[in-house]
Parts: structure tokens; sequence; C-alpha cells
């Protein structure tokens, strides 16, 4: 189990994330209107980001607080705070979505082995039980009286359990 996290952590570490490319489009653009077609550009060529609807849906944003900015309709600070909050409102959300994924598999396993444990006890419930021959323990109980003389007179008695 902790060898398939570590796995798809390293998987995951190797991918570039939005806020990547984000970093790397601000570096060469100063309006955000530029940074948002960079964006846009950089997400349509990443194949496992294009198809994903969070990195969409970050881009449109970044689009429509641009041109906010361009038409005077809001300033470059406010849209920039804006664009960052929802970036974190979806770090935020994709985490939890990880950790219920996380927890439905840990689940998974745990029933997998909850029912190999079961199908084991009724497959030793299923086999014959195997009964001794003989017995598997005997008391002896010896009592011995010295009488008269050199006369000694003993009983014993045997218990087989």
């Amino acid at each position: 189990m902790k060898k398939i996290i570590i796995i798809v952590a390293i998987l995951l570490s190797g991918c570039a994330k939005v806020s990547d490319y984000q970093d790397s489009c601000e570096q060469r653009y100063k309006k955000l209107s530029d940074v948002a077609n960079c964006l846009d550009i950089s997400v349509k060529n990443d194949s496992r980001m294009a198809s994903a609807s969070t990195p969409k849906l970050y881009v449109l944003a970044a689009k429509m607080l641009g041109q906010g900015v361009d038409n005077g309709q809001i300033t470059d600070a406010q849209a920039r705070v804006q664009l960052q909050s929802l970036y974190v409102q979806m770090q935020n959300s994709e985490r939890a979505q990880q950790i219920a994924q996380s927890q439905a598999f840990q689940q998974a396993l745990l029933n997998y082995q909850a029912v190999n444990t079961m199908q084991a006890i009724e497959q030793k419930a299923r086999q014959p039980v195997l009964t001794q021959p003989y017995p598997t323990r005997v008391d002896t109980y010896t009592n011995c009286n010295s009488g008269f003389g050199n006369t000694v007179t003993c009983n014993s008695s045997s218990n087989i359990r």
C-alpha cells in the first residue's frame, strides 16, 4: 500500500502543474491578459491538462479577469488576488478528492483482506477434525501403605482422558 502511494506521488511530482505554467508566463509577460493567453497556450499543449476541466476553468477565469483589467473594470491587483484565491480553492478541492480516493482505495484493500480472512476461516472449518486413536493423557495414582513388619500394600488406578 505504501509503495503504491509513493509511486503515485513520484509520478505526480514529475508532472507540470498550472502554477508552473503560470509562473513561466508571469516571468515573460506583465499584463494579466497576456499571462492568461500564455497560460491558455501552455495548458492546451499539455495533453494531460488539455482535457481536464479544472485547468480549463482556471484559464477561463484568468482570461476573464485579464479582460476586466484591460477594460478598466477591475484593478490588476484585485484580479490577481481573485485568480490566486480561485487557485487555492481548486487546490483544496483537488486535495480533498485525492484524500477521498485514497481512503476509498484503502477501504477496498481492507475489504479484500477481510474477505480473504473469512474464506480462510471457512476453509479451515470445513476440514475434518482428526481424532487421535490413543488417549492424549493418562493419570496414574498409586497409594502404598506399610503394614506390620516388612509388608507393603499398594493400590494403583489409572484415569484416561
